[in-house]
């Protein structure tokens, strides 16, 4: 009796410290930490071209005198030319409608989560700011943008999933709605190349 009620209690130590082990096992699986992304995650989009898709393509211009909303076709081609810690820089290039094409200096930041801030310097000096966020698709990442401008009085508002771009594609030989290459369109780039950061 003595020997079964001992055998028991060691039965019951075992199973206690078989549990407590695999708890304390489990308890150390979630305390290990995923390490946190940093501004160096982004730090591909140098040298890089994006464009407007043609699903993305529509704006829309806003006219206050008469309230009217008329949709236009918007292709906007960036080429960021430098990155660094989590800023980047380029040339842009749009055409609103058959419009001529205009160009902007490009200078942005992105967050290591992936959200962007863009801000866009004419040669006049007028400025537009847009936002955005990094996005993973199939096809790669996207850039989720959105931005108003102000445009004769009124206000042209876009938002695009902006996809890259590179020699060989398509898309590089033909931009959507504007049926350039995209060297042939970003030669309208017209203000000076913002300076690499040092």
């Amino acid at each position: 009796m003595g020997l079964d009620m001992l055998e028991g209690r060691r039965l019951l130590s075992s199973l206690r410290a078989s549990w407590a082990s695999h708890h304390g096992a489990t308890a150390s699986v979630r305390r290990v930490e995923v390490p946190r992304p940093t501004a160096d995650r982004w730090s591909w989009m140098a040298d890089t071209y994006w464009y407007v898709p043609t699903p993305n393509l529509a704006a829309v211009v806003y006219e206050p005198t008469s309230g009217a909303l008329t949709p236009l076709a918007d292709q906007t081609v960036f080429h960021i030319s430098g990155y660094r810690r989590g800023y980047f820089w380029g040339e842009t290039v749009a055409q609103f409608g058959s419009n001529a094409p205009s160009s902007s200096a490009l200078v942005g930041s992105v967050t290591p989560q992936g959200r962007v801030l863009l801000s866009f310097t004419s040669t006049s000096g007028a400025t537009t700011t847009g936002y955005g966020v990094m996005a993973r698709s199939r096809a790669g990442w996207t850039m989720e943008n959105q931005m108003f401008s102000s445009a004769s009085g009124g206000q042209i508002g876009h938002w695009a999933y902006m996809v890259q771009t590179r020699p060989g594609m398509a898309s590089w030989r033909s931009l959507p709605s504007v049926g350039v290459s995209v060297p042939t369109f970003l030669s309208n780039y017209s203000g000076p190349t913002p300076t690499p950061i040092a």
